[in-house]
């Protein structure tokens, strides 16, 4: 994925705990995050020189970060979030685009009720 595909992100689809990074980092960084520790805990030090998250993100993300979740266990959500809403977005396309349920099914290795489910979500948005 292109970071700049990032600004096609509906954030409020997003977990709550996903939506609370991007305020605190922006979606760039909160993404960079998430494909480096995503699904696990990453303690959040008090100082910005006791962490290896400087190799991630730049000094005013992890000083925002520091200042705002410093010496707390984060539990970092996975990067499937972002993943999985940027390949919903490109099956909803290519459906108004008319390609078949079942030529989606076998193009993103899903079923064609998750297919369908997808597809309703655009006529339904949260």
């Amino acid at each position: 994925m292109e970071l700049s595909e990032l600004n096609r992100i509906d954030v409020a689809q997003l977990p709550h705990s996903l939506q609370m990074l991007i305020e605190c980092l922006g979606i760039e960084n909160a993404y960079n995050l998430t494909c480096a520790f995503g699904g696990r805990p990453k303690y959040i030090p008090k100082h910005r020189e006791r962490t290896a998250l400087a190799q991630i993100l730049p000094a005013p993300a992890l000083d925002a970060l520091i200042r705002r979740f410093a010496g707390m266990a984060l539990e970092i959500p996975k990067v499937d979030h972002f993943l999985r809403q940027l390949r919903n977005q490109q099956i909803q396309q290519e459906s108004a685009d008319g390609q078949s349920r079942s030529m989606l099914a076998n193009k993103y290795g899903l079923s064609l009720r998750q297919i369908g489910n997808i597809r309703r979500q655009e006529a339904c948005p949260r």
